[in-house]
């Protein structure tokens, strides 16, 4: 479904999540046992994540590997929702080599990129880029964040910042849900970040996003979506 430290992941299979003791481990039922498995996502998964629903799960992965599983998608009614937040980095690749940002230009192309007190996960040509991982939904609009996040709110003020001192600067959202039509700021959940996304694109930051279809085999139909930023 997508690649963990270079390794191809194997094929997932169905659990139940039944709990996240902490930010990085779910507990779930697989199998007729209670098994703890890797969630590779600092958020909260707001409306994702919800006792009971099915999670997909790839593994198990040999010692030295604490917990033998990683869950990679969470099912949301009828809708597989990625949780890998990485996976994110890589669909804005495949979108970008694929030619769904002309904006961007063609390259070259820099990984983890440090400006400031931050570090960027992409440089294309002169324009320092920003990924950003939407898993929240609203009627059809993928919301970003889904959690307050001081670090993402910080990070548009320094874009804002090259972008004022004539740097090129983007901001790419990348839907891992095949159901959103558009993406936007999550004004209820984080008004800061919300306000620091009006601000970039006032200082002349570029705002893109794509939202792609996510199955067992790996995300299908990546596509381009616009960026609204009063979504409600």
């Amino acid at each position: 479904m997508a690649r963990n430290a270079g390794r191809t992941w194997s094929v997932p299979v169905e659990a139940l999540f039944l709990a996240r003791p902490n930010r990085f481990t779910a507990i779930v039922h697989l199998e007729g046992r209670r098994v703890k498995a890797h969630l590779p996502n600092p958020g909260r998964l707001t409306g994702t994540l919800a006792p009971g629903r099915v999670v997909l799960l790839v593994g198990p992965f040999a010692r030295p590997r604490r917990l033998p599983y990683t869950v990679v998608a969470v099912r949301e009614g009828t809708t597989l929702v990625g949780t890998v937040t990485t996976y994110a980095n890589e669909l804005f690749l495949r979108g970008w080599q694929a030619g769904l940002f002309p904006e961007l230009g063609h390259g070259p192309l820099l990984r983890e990129v440090q400006r400031g007190r931050s570090r960027f996960d992409f440089q294309v040509g002169r324009t320092l880029v920003e990924v950003k991982s939407v898993t929240l939904a609203r009627n059809r609009t993928g919301l970003f964040p889904d959690a307050v996040t001081a670090r993402g709110a910080r990070h548009l003020d320094e874009l804002a910042q090259q972008a004022r001192q004539g740097e090129p600067a983007a901001v790419v959202f990348v839907a891992q849900r095949g159901d959103v039509d558009r993406v936007g700021p999550a004004f209820d959940i984080d008004p800061r970040f919300t306000r620091s996304l009006r601000e970039a694109a006032q200082a002349g930051v570029v705002l893109l996003a794509c939202a792609a279809r996510i199955t067992p085999a790996g995300a299908r139909g990546l596509r381009r979506v616009p960026v609204v930023l009063n979504p409600d």
